[in-house]
């Protein structure tokens, strides 16, 4: 019974600090230092808006590589513009800061 109850405590604390270790590692991919402002800015939503467009481009490509139809092939390319928009005003509010 104590061995489990040791086995179980040093279980947790092998966890807790590899989740500490890790956590400082996504903290610090979402965050950025900003030198014209001089602190912390969060980037995370730009990060996630060029993975979207990465995969809107990719779905774009293969519906026209597979001859999908004008409907489908339209809204890829909207959905594509909706994002690079999106990009540009958060960059463009990102720099007005």
């Amino acid at each position: 019974m104590v061995s489990k109850i040791k086995t179980l405590v040093m279980g947790g604390l092998v966890m807790g600090s590899l989740a500490l270790s890790a956590g400082s590692v996504f903290a610090r991919d979402y965050w950025h230092w900003s030198e014209q402002q001089h602190r912390w800015d969060r980037r995370a939503d730009i990060r996630s808006d060029y993975r979207d467009l990465n995969q809107a481009r990719r779905q774009l490509d293969y519906d026209r590589a597979h001859h999908a139809t004008r409907r489908v092939i339209a809204r890829d390319l909207e959905r594509v513009n909706a994002i690079e928009n999106d990009i540009r005003e958060d960059r463009h509010a990102f720099n007005r800061r």
